[in-house]
């Protein structure tokens, strides 16, 4: 049977292990673009005057990609990276162990907020000609920063789950080989740091873990490939008080 997802779907007999890496994987990349698309709505805004009703046609079909699809279209196979977040954090916390996590409660905020916003929009639309376009723009700011917060917060809510995953080599190389998109909106030597807390020995702690894990998988090819990634990592970098961990 087909998914109703526009994404990926796992077997219904995953084992936990693997259905956490993965998820969270997603979960990562969804975040990744989230905070992209984010920044990239707040520095090419197209509420500049002249036009004001078609432009704030555009930025409401543009915060669509961002709104829960199923307001509108219960059956789009579009998706926005929310709507991700929401999925495989339901898929983790169905696969862990942690007890009463604070993944939804953030994701919670988020939909109120856009919800509220959504509203706006409408409004926006039905009035455009003669709503004070600084007023339109100042509240676009207001909800970008809060939604890069919010995305922040999810992260640190999602650190349990990383812990409670820190053993699968798929899970690790992926930190790894993202973590200056990762770094760049979560605060400098986040991932060093959150890695550096699940391997306090160091680089040899965590190069065993995924040395084991790719060799136990007939992968020791994939590890020597891999292995310069890991050399790279800065295990002394001091904490950043911007750090969301």
């Amino acid at each position: 049977m087909r998914s109703l997802n526009p994404w990926p779907v796992f077997p219904p007999n995953l084992e936990p292990p693997l259905a956490r890496s993965l998820s969270i994987q997603f979960i990562l990349t969804s975040l990744i673009d989230g905070f992209a698309f984010i920044l990239k709505l707040q520095h090419s805004t197209p509420l500049k005057g002249g036009y004001i009703r078609k432009e704030v046609e555009a930025l409401y079909q543009e915060l669509q990609k961002i709104l829960l699809f199923s307001l509108e279209e219960p059956m789009s196979q579009t998706g926005g990276f929310i709507d991700k977040l929401c999925f495989y954090s339901d898929i983790l916390i169905q696969a862990s162990q942690i007890k009463e996590p604070e993944l939804f409660p953030v994701l919670e905020e988020i939909r109120k907020e856009l919800l509220t916003f959504r509203s706006k929009m409408l409004v926006w639309k039905k009035l455009s000609a003669s709503y004070p376009l600084e007023e339109m723009l100042e509240q676009l700011m207001q909800l970008t920063s809060h939604l890069f917060e919010h995305l922040r917060s999810y992260f640190r809510a999602l650190v349990p789950f990383l812990r409670e995953t820190r053993s699968d080599e798929n899970l690790l190389i992926f930190l790894i080989e993202n973590k200056q998109r990762l770094n760049r909106d979560l605060g400098p030597h986040c991932i060093e740091e959150l890695l550096q807390s699940f391997f306090p020995a160091g680089h040899d702690q965590l190069r065993a873990v995924i040395y084991e894990g790719y060799t136990r998988r007939g992968f020791s090819e994939y590890f020597t490939a891999v292995e310069p990634l890991i050399n790279e990592l800065h295990w002394e970098a001091p904490c950043q008080s911007q750090n969301p961990l």
